[in-house]
């Protein structure tokens, strides 16, 4: 048996952990993952019954448990969680971080929700061809930002990381990039254009 300790992640670390387990194991192979985010709970229990599986949960004290047997037939694709479009799938795409945040509202749970969203990118069935970033994104390609192996993993599978040297002079982080190359503006309104879509988190 396989055991997933995802205790004290955040979403959608738990989530990522279980499907590389999942795609490791054997058919028959039992596996337990335990977490204490409700979340993380929720998001696990959809996304192995969007498996065709039949996971069991429980909670105690705080902490969530499940419990799944891979069912999986070699040679037979699983489906998709459920969302993704297969026909957005196969075009090509260009990821844009304009923010160190996501979305509007609070700014610490913007922070984790851009983090969360980076880290959970090079798990996806296709990846970008590049992922840009420029004004105060700019700062989630230096050393500390808590991306950086997510980001330096995409940058291994060949998605190219592209970062405003505009941006890097502003905010005077040159010496502490840790991924992707400088470019200007030009290479990103090039880059954009020449895209099948632009995802803009």
């Amino acid at each position: 048996m396989q055991i997933i300790d995802a205790k004290g992640l955040l979403c959608p670390q738990p989530l990522i952990l279980t499907r590389k387990a999942l795609k490791n194991s054997q058919p028959g192979e039992p596996l337990k993952i335990e977490c204490d985010n409700r979340t993380a709970f929720q998001n696990i229990m959809t996304y192995l019954k969007d498996q065709s599986l039949s996971p069991s949960g429980t909670e105690e004290g705080g902490i969530f448990r499940i419990e799944v047997i891979n069912r999986a037939i070699p040679g037979v694709v699983s489906k998709e969680p459920a969302g993704i479009d297969a026909g957005v799938c196969s075009s090509a795409y260009v990821v844009v971080v304009s923010s160190e945040r996501m979305g509007e509202g609070d700014p610490q749970l913007g922070t984790i929700l851009m983090k969360g969203f980076l880290n959970a990118l090079n798990e996806q069935p296709v990846l970008p061809t590049h992922v840009v970033f420029y004004n105060s994104g700019v700062k989630l390609a230096t050393r500390d930002s808590g991306v950086i192996n997510s980001l330096q993993t995409l940058e291994e599978l060949g998605v190219e990381i592209l970062v405003c040297g505009t941006c890097v002079d502003f905010y005077d982080l040159k010496a502490m990039l840790a991924v992707g190359k400088i470019s200007n503006m030009f290479s990103v309104t090039e880059t954009m254009a020449k895209a099948g879509h632009v995802v803009r988190p």
